[in-house]
């Protein structure tokens, strides 16, 4: 699994190098679950799409997923 932070510059820009979309390229092609956390108003551009099983719009709502499939697959 990978989680990567994609925060928002004062431009408002995401903070994004190539070198962070190619990490989450590998982990897909590896068949790793590949999770985004995106910050930016900006939309993500489809390098990012098409590799994350899924983006989240904040750290709280990664945790608030994270906390529930943890809590379903231990059956709570």
């Amino acid at each position: 699994m990978i989680v990567s932070f994609i925060p928002e510059l004062a431009d408002g820009m995401p903070a994004l190098s190539s070198g962070v979309e190619r990490e989450l390229q590998h982990a897909h092609e590896a068949a790793k679950q590949v999770y985004v956390i995106w910050t930016p108003k900006k939309e993500p551009s489809v390098f990012i799409t098409q590799t994350a099983n899924k983006i989240f719009r904040s750290p709280q709502e990664a945790m608030n997923y994270f906390e529930k499939q943890y809590e379903y697959k231990n059956g709570r």
